[in-house]
């Protein structure tokens, strides 16, 4: 439920002094969220897929015949998750506003407060059940979405069910409790002159502005062992009793019918048959501290720009620049691998007689608690960042005629790094050296993976062009041009670190000859496009066009640059169309949006020049609102209603069509329905 409380404005606050409006106003939005969602994975692994035949003629598919995987063993998987949301952001803010014509005023400051958390209340995040024994997996007749045809043999070659849960042995289930919190405020000021002694309409304006942001994140993933009834970690159990009882008998889709899900709620309903191994109770220890993190975020600004109405206000000039200052200082975990080892007064291993290097006598045994104390320790690297830069604009409108205007801007922008490339994670694995190979400048040292946190903003020149048309009855039609010439781009690279990288990484010189696994500003980029967008009133197509309002608008992107940028989720093509209805107490807006492909993270591994996608999609969002007082009207909206699925790609430069697709994902309709008062 969202509510908002305003108060003004009230016009006569100061009507004996000035002749303007004076206005003070307080908004307060309180909101809360319980959400839960539930995963299924049905996972065979048949091993090396063979290549599609080409006498099929099919180019998406193999042959009726051919069979994918070769002829040794596979996998068969199955895996359930369930995970519950809490969480709410409560967000306040007081905005003052003085207008008298000559100065304009412009105050605001805001606090917002979120917090975000997963308990899973009565049920595991996550479990996993494998079918019995190394069974040979045989995929046939494959299309885009899935084999047609699934076989499976166990020993002796023995047709084995799949579908019969009572086959699997039930291994492991998790937990991924978190709780995240934030903290931003944040407060402006501006100030507006108007000059009334110029030949032209013209103005300066001045302002500045100073938020902090502070995020406080814990994250751990536990993880339980299955013991089964009889307490024995060694024995294979089976998942059979944890069979999902409200799916049993139903459609699974894509071909599927009555797959054995497991249930995350009806296994921790017998968490005495779990247990946390020695191993266990490590790995969530050292999860625990890999996702404890803390940032805290300043940001100062200051702007100036001036605006003036010439040739009788058919050209319009506004200009200026902001400078533009951020803090950065946190924490993470800082891990160091060599930690375990003694070392000689001049920093070389401790070695026994046979060469090998010494174990610290309180490090314990490789993977025990004790060991993890020493290589791991929570929030203790602790970096503080800054950076400023100066961002100037120039925009020129000109007044063709009434209804056609032409624009022309530049703008240097920028755009900051991620907070989670910036909050501060190192972990150094050095290498086992002996002392001549320590003091020889060719061999590397070791190995430091780090979040650069002395990432600098990429910064871009923007060049525009656009044109607009106003048509009766309040319609717009508009086209426009744009080049971003974008440097310093961020990339993951591997470089070998001398003083001026660890200076700027923050690191000890100690670390001279150390390969160094981080993002660094290392790319450039230019990116041209266009876009188009259409708005029009049916109104004068009579009484029952008047309520009707269409809309349409595109963007086309090019993108050229720098293999070494890591310009993730790039979408060349975009855009939505739909329509809108105000009628009575009625309002009512059908959206249309189509994302194109859209670039993701790098997959070597799949092939020369592979990336993980997004495929292409068009979905239908709906929103309506019915007055029911002046105050008071009724909300709702629906995303994604004709629940068109999300398609993942894998693929590269010689991956066929038929092995691009690695996975399609429903997830639903999303409804909501609320009030909506203003006071």
């Amino acid at each position: 439920m969202n509510w908002v409380l305003s108060v003004g404005p009230r016009p006569n606050l100061q009507a004996a002094r000035i002749s303007g409006i004076t206005s003070l106003s307080f908004n307060a939005q309180i909101n809360a969220y319980k959400t839960y969602i539930g995963t299924q994975t049905w996972s065979f692994n048949a091993g090396t897929v063979a290549t599609p035949n080409p006498a099929s003629g099919l180019p998406f598919r193999f042959s009726e015949t051919e069979t994918a995987g070769a002829t040794g063993r596979g996998a068969v998987t199955l895996s359930g998750g369930g995970q519950t949301f809490l969480g709410g952001t409560d967000q306040f803010g007081l905005r003052y506003r003085h207008d008298d014509g000559r100065w304009k005023i412009d105050a605001v400051t805001s606090l917002s407060l979120s917090d975000r958390s997963r308990p899973n209340p009565g049920h595991f995040g996550g479990i996993t059940a494998t079918l019995n024994g190394t069974p040979r997996v045989v995929l046939r007749d494959i299309v885009l979405d899935r084999p047609r045809i699934i076989e499976v043999f166990g020993a002796g070659e023995r047709p084995v069910d799949p579908y019969d849960l009572g086959s699997y042995s039930l291994t492991t289930a998790t937990e991924q409790p978190y709780n995240n919190r934030s903290d931003h405020r944040s407060a402006q000021l501006s100030a507006r002159r108007r000059f009334g002694f110029l030949p032209f309409p013209a103005s300066l304006e001045i302002g500045g502005a100073r938020s902090t942001l502070k995020v406080d994140a814990r994250v751990q993933t536990i993880t339980w062992t299955y013991a089964g009834p009889d307490g024995n970690v060694a024995t294979p159990d089976s998942a059979a009793p944890f069979q999902m009882q409200s799916y049993r008998g139903q459609d699974s889709f894509y071909g599927f019918t009555n797959v054995p899900w497991i249930s995350v709620n009806r296994a921790y309903d017998r968490l005495d048959q779990f247990v946390r191994t020695p191993a266990n109770l490590v790995a969530a220890e050292q999860s625990r501290i890999t996702g404890s993190e803390v940032l805290r975020e300043t940001v100062t600004a200051a702007y100036a720009q001036a605006e003036a109405r010439l040739w009788r206000n058919r050209l319009t000039v506004l200009g200026g620049a902001r400078f533009e200052r951020t803090d950065d200082s946190g924490r993470g975990p800082l891990v160091d691998l060599a930690a375990v080892y003694v070392r000689n007064p001049n920093g070389t291993f401790a070695r026994n007689a046979a060469g090998q290097r010494i174990r610290r006598p309180e490090a314990g045994a490789a993977g025990s608690m004790e060991e993890l104390k020493l290589v791991r320790r929570e929030r203790a690297y602790a970096v503080k960042r800054d950076y400023d830069g100066i961002y100037p604009s120039l925009h020129v409108t000109f007044d063709a005629t009434e209804r056609f205007l032409v624009r022309a801007a530049y703008a240097r922008t920028y755009g900051r790094p991620d907070l989670v490339d910036v909050i501060p994670n190192a972990q150094f694995a050095e290498n086992d050296l002996n002392e001549q190979d320590q003091n020889n400048p060719a061999v590397v040292k070791g190995t430091i993976t780090v979040r650069n946190t002395a990432l600098r903003p990429w910064t871009a020149a923007n060049f525009d062009l656009s044109a607009e048309y106003y048509t009766d009855g309040g319609g717009i039609l508009s086209a426009g041009v744009f080049r971003k010439q974008i440097s310093n781009f961020f990339g993951t690279q591997v470089r070998l670190a001398d003083a001026t990288l660890l200076e700027e990484l923050g690191l000890d010189p100690a670390y001279t000859g150390w390969n160094v696994n981080s993002k660094f500003n290392s790319g450039a980029a230019r990116i041209t496009g266009g876009e188009a967008n259409f708005r029009q009133s049916l109104r004068r197509l009579g009484r029952w066009g008047a309520p009707f309002t269409v809309f349409a608008n595109a963007t086309l992107l090019r993108l050229e640059g720098n293999r070494q940028a890591d310009f993730t989720s790039f979408i060349p093509r975009t855009g939505n169309w739909g329509f809108s209805v105000n009628w009575r107490r009625l309002g009512f807006v059908a959206r249309w949006n189509h994302r194109g492909l859209d670039k993701r993270t790098a997959m070597p591994a799949v092939g020369t020049n592979a990336f993980q996608y997004i495929g292409a999609r068009t979905t239908l969002d709906l929103n309506a609102s019915w007055q029911l007082t002046k105050a008071l009207s009724l909300v709702g909206s629906a995303s994604n209603v004709l629940n068109v699925p999300q398609t993942l790609l894998r693929y590269g430069d010689e991956t066929p069509l038929y092995a691009r697709q690695n996975r399609t994902s429903e997830f639903g309709i999303a409804l909501a329905l609320g009030l909506k008062g203003s006071f």
